[in-house]
C-alpha cells in the first residue's frame, strides 16, 4: 500500500479515544470527589456511550474503505446504517443507564456532552 491509502485508513480513532479517555477521568474524579461514587459511575457511563460511538464509527469507516474499493458508490449505505446505529445504541444506553440501572441523569449527559470534546483533538 502507498502511504496515500494509509491515509485514508487513518480515521483518528485512537487519538479521540485517548482524548476522551483522559475528559472522562477527569470528569469522573470531579463527580467522585463532589457527589460520591454514584454520581462517578453516571459520568463513566455516560463518556463510555460516547466512547462506544466512536469505536462503531471507526469500524463503519473502515468497512466503508473496503467497500469502495470492491463497489464504489456503495459506501454511502454504510455510512447511513452507521448513523443508525449510533442513534439506536446510543437512546438504549442511555434508557439502561438512567431506566434500569437507575444512574442520575445529570452526570450521565454532562460526561456525555464533554466527552466530545475529544473529537477536537483530532489533528490529522
Amino acid at each position: 500500500m502507498d502511504k496515500t491509502s494509509l491515509r485514508i485508513l487513518d480515521t483518528g480513532a485512537p487519538k479521540v479515544l485517548i482524548m476522551q479517555s483522559l475528559l472522562i477521568a477527569g470528569v469522573g474524579f470531579i463527580y467522585y470527589m463532589n457527589l460520591g461514587l454514584l454520581a462517578a459511575q453516571a459520568a463513566l457511563y455516560g463518556g463510555c456511550i460516547v466512547m462506544f460511538n466512536v469505536w462503531m464509527t471507526h469500524r463503519r469507516l473502515k468497512t466503508a474503505n473496503e467497500i469502495a474499493k470492491i463497489a464504489p458508490g456503495q459506501e454511502v449505505k454504510i455510512f447511513y446504517l452507521a448513523a443508525i446505529q449510533r442513534f439506536i445504541f446510543t437512546f438504549a444506553f442511555f434508557i439502561v443507564g438512567i431506566g434500569w440501572l437507575a444512574l442520575p441523569p445529570v452526570p450521565l449527559l454532562v460526561t456525555f456532552a464533554i466527552a466530545h470534546l475529544g473529537y477536537l483533538f483530532n489533528k490529522q
